[in-house]
């Protein structure tokens, strides 16, 4: 069972321990979700599964996303982990990301944690969804099936004006469909004796989303920072895979 006494890494590779498992579920599960959706009579529509491990005991939830009455019989699928704290539910999803740690350094696939607190959901439905009948699971899935990619920008002064009080660690945020994931972040990993961060040992990313804006709700100094720090994050980094891949250098793979 994932505890907070684990590291990130011990928790990645926890979670990743149970992928197999999970799989099977999902395609367990899958003929059962087709035949429910498809009696749906609004949708979006999206049936979900709780389900704990038998032999780590941690608590997923499964769940399959159908737009649109076309694609009920091809449901989007899905997998989170729901974490506890003293007594406060937490969602947990997890990947490898490519991370270049200082530019000297090649891409490398760093185990990260994405980590989404009850307070950025009820924001989310709250700003976006507005349907107070949804519970935190029911929106954690629509927010999951709505915003596939996340483009990381830095959170400036444009578009936060207090974000100094929050230091470096709270800087961090993510560009999704919908608008503005806020976050902070740490990363875990071992720094070398001697200064250079280009020998650092980087075990694994953490963010942690806290609250959420849609861009309509932002004013218009905000969207334009958003603008800015979008389009340099995305030239940025095609040009930095683009230089990799054309080197022969590029790799993401977790080496350690």
């Amino acid at each position: 069972m994932i505890t907070s006494s684990m590291t990130y890494r011990e928790m990645f590779d926890h979670f990743s321990k149970d992928r197999e498992k999970l799989l099977y579920r999902v395609d367990y599960y899958l003929p059962k979700a087709i035949k429910e959706l498809s009696t749906s009579k609004t949708f979006p529509a999206w049936k979900r599964y709780e389900y704990e491990t038998p032999n780590t005991r941690n608590k997923y939830v499964l769940f399959f996303y159908a737009a649109d009455r076309r694609s009920f019989n091809n449901p989007m699928k899905g997998i989170f982990s729901v974490v506890y704290y003293d007594k406060t539910p937490f969602i947990f999803k997890w990947l490898v990301s490519g991370y270049r740690h200082t530019p000297e350094r090649d891409y490398e696939g760093v185990r990260t944690i994405y980590i989404y607190s009850r307070h950025f959901f009820q924001r989310y439905n709250e700003r976006f969804i507005k349907d107070s009948s949804l519970d935190m699971y029911d929106v954690a899935i629509r927010f999951f099936a709505r915003n596939i990619d996340y483009m990381p920008i830095e959170i400036t002064k444009g578009i936060n004006k207090n974000i100094e009080k929050y230091g470096d660690d709270g800087k961090r945020g993510f560009k999704v469909k919908d608008g503005i994931c806020f976050a902070q972040s740490a990363i875990e990993g071992q720094a070398n004796e001697d200064g250079d961060k280009n020998k650092d040992i980087i075990d694994a990313f953490v963010f942690l989303f806290t609250t959420f804006v849609p861009e309509s709700q932002m004013t218009d100094e905000q969207q334009e920072a958003v603008l800015k720090e979008h389009w340099e994050k995305w030239i940025h980094s095609y040009e930095s895979f683009m230089k990799e891949a054309k080197d022969g250098e590029l790799t993401l793979r977790i080496n350690h």
